[in-house]
């Protein structure tokens, strides 16, 4: 950690470790890092699958030392679920069961122990059947990747990904209830897939990233850079991508120079009291159609809390307080960011929406700004 630190020129606030689900708590790495000022975030992983996880004396222990630690824990237990190369996805039922023991021995016996819901970005049909409920979960993260290659295959060449994009369909998701972690981070700068490097790919990727979150996704309150090259660290059949920053200096100072800013921090304070006010954001596809600006419909009914009803070809009817009017659609096919799929938009026209319904808005910066 200090050397990480050194490296980047920038003391960083938390750190994370993975610990298999049955190893004891990491009471010496815990340590190591509030040395250093900062709290950890544990990727606890049920490896050996969910059968294992009981209310018992292992997670009873496990917890209690998380206690006596005496710092906050981000608990990242049973994370990226949602896809299927973890021996814990499959069953959403039993992982939401498994995920409420958990939560329930943690809530009781370490207060000081945050539950971090975290997904994959791909693929999204899944993510929401394993959320446990938000009285079960303190924050909701996301691990993002940017690859040149797809599943180390030529013919899947990915680096047109866009990491804003990758993090959208999470955050337009969760974030209106819950704050947003980014509990991984990597950039390909080389792979075994072509043999080359990509440093410029990598610089690209990490600044377009950094750069843009605090502005534009306000409710992100963390990120993790995975700093592994994994063609050493990685098990057989995933030597496959140097993510590594600290072996290129030219990537290193391209996270350098994103991170030095204020909204990056060195410590955490603990509050006692939430902020009076938080910014949300919606970061999904809005598109343009005979000069008219659409947004998804799924920003009306999550974002805005309106009904929205098929009312024929053309319109949508929308209740909002009380009041139900017809709307202007528009459908809309647009690529994906990630994994050559398409999306189809219900597209709703904007401007309308929110002028029938008097709600207050305004254009600022290139933002659109609505009071409610």
């Amino acid at each position: 950690m200090n050397k990480f630190n050194e490296v980047t020129g920038k003391n960083h606030a938390s750190y994370f470790r993975y610990v298999g689900y049955g190893q004891p708590f990491p009471t010496e790495w815990v340590n190591q890092v509030k040395s250093v000022g900062g709290f950890p975030q544990i990727a606890w992983e049920p490896n050996n699958g969910l059968e294992e996880v009981k209310d018992d004396a292992y997670l009873r222990a496990f917890a209690k030392e998380a206690k006596a630690s005496d710092v906050p824990i981000l608990m990242r237990y049973a994370s990226e679920m949602n896809g299927n190369w973890t021996a814990y996805s499959g069953n959403a039922e039993l992982y939401i069961e498994k995920w409420k023991v958990v939560h329930d021995v943690m809530q009781e016996e370490a207060p000081n122990v945050m539950m971090l819901w975290n997904v994959f970005t791909m693929p999204e049909h899944t993510i929401s059947e394993f959320y446990p409920g938000d009285e079960y979960v303190d924050y909701v993260g996301v691990n993002i990747y940017n690859v040149f290659y797809h599943n180390d295959r030529l013919e899947d060449k990915s680096d047109f990904e866009d990491p804003l994009r990758l993090l959208d369909y999470v955050y337009n998701m969760y974030s209106d209830t819950k704050p947003i972690v980014i509990g991984e981070f990597g950039a390909t700068n080389y792979t075994v897939t072509d043999g080359l490097y990509h440093v410029n790919f990598a610089e690209e990727k990490i600044s377009r990233l950094y750069k843009h979150l605090p502005k534009l996704y306000p409710r992100v309150k963390a990120i993790y850079y995975f700093d592994v090259n994994n063609l050493v660290n990685a098990p057989e059949g995933r030597k496959i991508n140097n993510y590594a920053i600290t072996e290129n200096s030219r990537i290193t100072e391209a996270y350098s120079a994103q991170v030095q800013g204020e909204s990056y921090l060195s410590s955490v304070e603990i509050q006692n009291e939430a902020s009076a006010s938080e910014i949300f954001s919606y970061r999904d596809f809005l598109f343009y159609y005979e000069d008219g600006l659409y947004v998804d419909v799924q920003f009306a009914e999550e974002y805005l809390g309106m009904v929205v009803e098929d009312n024929d070809e053309h319109t949508f009817d929308v209740t909002f307080k009380e009041k139900t009017a017809p709307i202007q659609k528009e459908m809309h096919t647009i690529d994906k960011a990630a994994f050559f799929e398409k999306r189809e938009i219900e597209g709703i026209l904007l401007d309308e929406l929110l002028d029938v319904f008097d709600i207050d808005y305004a254009y600022k910066d290139g933002d659109l700004h609505i009071y409610q």
